[in-house]
């Protein structure tokens, strides 16, 4: 059985690795990797597939570390990285990838590859199903209309120009998606450390010895960006040394391997987009630095930092840029605030920042939403370019599709509103063809606490990403409610100097980057880096 196979080669795989055996371990978890699509699958239900992945927790970063070690070349240890980690975002990814040009060549082809997509990821309601024999007659004709699924994507890919349909990634396309910047992939295992540059032009491992698993663990542990106000004056001290740690183990070798310079001008800096892995997947690349030296030791001064889970986001972010119908009216501006939650506390910050950025966002169209509804809020970001929610927001520890945005349900007569959850799970499923902006100023939306999922990248950001927003700011943490209002305020008032009905990608990533620095480098909060570095830019 695949599934036996593969939990026998993750422990044959550590004890080759103590043998020193780096070749044949190399060959064993390539073999693993390959079997996943047999034990991970549409059939299984969201938790079944987060349950799978967390048994083989590693294996992918492993073999990355493995096919170094070995001496293959950079852009096949990417390739099997890839293919055995962000497995459920993938799935979720294939299934929302364009079919314009499909449809375009071979019309009744796609209605059907369409239809059997849409049955496959339609989940079965297996609590609304009693009578068992029903039961077992979905599962039936959902593991046929499965077989029909992929018997139609191998049609297709027996067509000219067709034959890449929904393959996993290339070397072609992974430079593709390099052309507005270089992507770093960043990998750490016990076994070593590497950053991995994506170019136009070549892939280039550089080795971290550095960057070392065993002190990166022991960052994590220390827990520097928990909420507590009693020795915030200590864990900023001590995120400062981890920041400076980061900077000399990772991020100052790879931006001097680039040549990226310090510019006086934020418009002339070059983008780049930062992929973290395993215990590395949530590390700040971009607040890398030595701030007592200056900014002549500081990441932002180089380069405007990005974020993707994986290299398959970030091309589809790509995708969806070139294809998404531009709107010919301004954008629509959706603005859902909370700031009383029940079984939370207050939100007073939250009013003021509504009021702050609709102010800034002039020129577009704002609707305001104050303590709505789940469904409600779901409804209106059908017709939204630009979404910004400022609440609380939560990260399951488990289970992290069902990490949120603290709602609430509607109130009656007789009960009082309820909090209600917008989940990673309810984004994910959701199809926004006119998304461009979801800005989520709220905790931890782009943190992910399941130890051993961290390599699916499943929280608020990627799952607003997968329903189909272009571009998401989110926070790796909590943040103060002055610092969120002051942050957004500026985000978007850079955003209004360029009054467009589509905004461009680097304008988007400039103006979190300047809206960032103009708070870090306050005397105010020059040496606080816990309330500004948790600041990330996700997207194209």
């Amino acid at each position: 059985m695949p599934f036996v196979r593969i939990r026998a080669s993750t422990v044959a795989l550590q004890i080759l690795q103590n043998q020193g055996d780096y070749a044949s371990a190399y060959e064993l978890a390539a073999s693993a990797i390959d079997l996943l699509p047999h034990v991970h699958n549409r059939s299984l239900s969201y938790q079944d597939q987060q349950y799978v992945v967390s048994l083989f927790s590693g294996l992918a970063t492993t073999a990355c570390s493995l096919a170094l070690q070995i001496g293959e070349p950079p852009e096949k240890a990417l390739e099997i990285l890839e293919r055995g980690r962000g497995v459920i975002l993938g799935l979720l990814i294939e299934d929302r990838s364009d079919t314009s040009e499909l449809k375009a060549a071979y019309p009744d082809l796609c209605t059907l590859y369409e239809i059997l997509r849409l049955e496959v990821n339609t989940p079965i309601d297996i609590d609304g199903v009693a009578d068992q024999r029903r039961l077992e007659i979905a599962f039936k004709r959902r593991s046929k209309a499965i077989k029909e699924l992929d018997g139609c994507v191998q049609n297709i890919r027996q067509l000219p120009k067709f034959s890449q349909f929904q393959k996993g990634l290339t070397a072609e396309l992974m430079q593709e998606c390099s052309a507005e910047g270089c992507v770093v992939v960043v990998n750490v295992t016990d076994i070593r450390s590497d950053a991995i540059i994506v170019s136009t032009d070549a892939f280039k491992v550089i080795p971290l010895s550095r960057l070392d698993a065993v002190q990166a663990k022991d960052w994590i542990n220390q827990q520097l960006t928990s909420t507590s106000s009693s020795d915030g004056g200590r864990k900023n001290k001590d995120y400062l040394k981890f920041l400076s740690w980061l900077w000399r183990g990772c991020v100052k070798a790879v931006l001097y391997e680039l040549r990226y310079t310090i510019q006086h001008s934020a418009d002339d800096l070059p983008r780049i987009w930062w992929i973290g892995t395993g215990i590395a997947s949530s590390f700040p690349f971009h607040a890398a630095g030595d701030y007592s030296v200056g900014p002549t030791e500081r990441a932002d001064y180089r380069a405007i930092s990005s974020y993707s889970p994986s290299i398959k986001v970030l091309i589809y972010a790509r995708k969806r840029a070139s294809t998404t119908t531009p709107r010919r009216d301004p954008p629509k501006f959706l603005v859902i605030t909370m700031p009383k939650t029940p079984g939370a506390s207050d939100l007073p910050g939250a009013r003021v920042e509504q009021s702050e950025i609709v102010s800034a966002m002039g020129h577009v169209s704002a609707e305001t939403l104050e303590q709505p509804e789940v469904a409600r809020v779901m409804h209106q970001m059908q017709q939204c370019s630009i979404v910004h929610f400022a609440c609380h927001g939560v990260s399951h520890a488990v289970d992290p599709s069902e990490s949120g945005l603290l709602l609430q349900t509607a109130g009656t007569a007789t009960a009082k509103p309820r909090q209600d959850i917008l989940s990673v799970r309810k984004v994910s499923q959701a199809h926004l063809s006119g998304a461009q902006i979801a800005y989520l100023s709220a905790c931890s939306t782009a943190e992910n606490r399941a130890i051993d999922l961290v390599d699916e990248v499943i929280h608020l950001v990627s799952g607003f990403q997968v329903a189909g927003f272009r571009h998401v700011v989110g926070c790796l943490w909590p943040s103060s409610d002055i610092v969120c209002v002051e942050v957004a305020k500026s985000f978007y008032s850079k955003l209004s100097r360029h009054r467009a009905v589509r905004y461009d990608d680097r304008v988007i990533a400039l103006a979190l980057h300047e809206a960032v620095v103009k708070i870090k480098n306050s005397d105010e909060y020059r040496k606080r880096p816990l309330h500004w570095a948790q600041y990330v830019h996700f997207g194209a």
